[in-house]
């Protein structure tokens, strides 16, 4: 069944309407008809099944079947803070940590952050990131958004994440014998792992400093030093095994292509 993201107070009527470059989609690219089913999805864990009841342009109206909340509540709060990278590569990262089951990221300012970033230019981008998001959340068959938070600077960072039950750092300069370790087991009492990146030239001493001083463990990626965003992915990757769902598995869905029975007694 095709996927569809809606906003959230357009799921509240039994009647949404789905607009813009998805309308559009459903209209001229993969040229579905009245009476087709769709999936609607609106980033918090909702999901709907609809059936399209009227196509115009720039405008698809659909009557909605079910609603349900996901079956899959991914926890504990996974959190990636990554210093600002240059170029596009921000735009990549929000991809492929969203199909990676991160819930949250952090961009922040670090003293060797090459990018020059003025408040225009970080709406435009958060504007750009959030879209990314949403395609990827489509695609990768999650139903709860990746909240991206504002622009912080490196102190604020670090106090976003008082609360955090797990706080790492990576750093390039710790000792490979001071690496990631999984949890023994799957950690069920804790609720939330934040973990700190740093940008292409890596932190100062005063930056790792302070992340100690604020409860953070630092951290080795091993022998090889990784560029800034090769790292995000495989810190992404490490946290969804150890904390996550990639190694300790929720059970799928029930199947609901059969419809439910009712409860019978061996009276009936």
């Amino acid at each position: 069944m095709r996927r569809f993201f809606i906003p959230n107070h357009s799921l509240s009527g039994d009647n949404p309407a789905i607009t813009g470059d998805d309308a559009s989609h459903i209209r001229n690219v993969i040229r579905l008809k009245i009476g087709d089913e769709i999936e609607l999805i609106d980033g918090t864990g909702l999901e709907c099944d609809a059936r399209i009841v009227r196509i115009s342009t720039g405008k698809v109206e659909v009557s909605i079947l079910r609603r349900r909340l996901s079956e899959f509540q991914p926890t504990p709060r996974l959190i990636i803070a990554q210093a600002v990278l240059k170029d596009n590569k921000p735009d990549v990262i929000i991809r492929q940590i969203t199909e990676l089951g991160i819930h949250e990221w952090v961009p922040f300012v670090a003293h060797r952050s090459v990018p020059v970033l003025t408040a225009e230019r970080i709406r435009t981008r958060k504007d750009r990131w959030e879209k990314i998001a949403i395609e990827a959340l489509k695609q990768c068959r999650r139903s709860n958004l990746l909240k991206i938070s504002d622009l912080l600077s490196y102190d604020a960072m670090l106090t976003y994440s008082r609360n955090c039950d797990i706080k790492l750092i990576f750093w390039e300069d710790e000792s490979p014998s001071r690496p990631f370790e999984l949890p023994a087991s799957n950690a069920s009492s804790v609720q939330s792992v934040m973990a700190i990146i740093g940008p292409e030239g890596g932190f100062t001493p005063d930056e790792i400093a302070a992340a100690r001083a604020c409860g953070y463990t630092t951290v080795s990626l091993g022998l090889r030093i990784l560029k800034a965003d090769t790292a995000t992915l495989a810190v992404s990757t490490l946290l969804q095994y150890g904390y996550g769902d990639m190694r300790h598995p929720k059970p799928p869905p029930p199947d609901k292509s059969e419809p439910s029975l009712p409860f019978q007694t061996d009276n009936q």
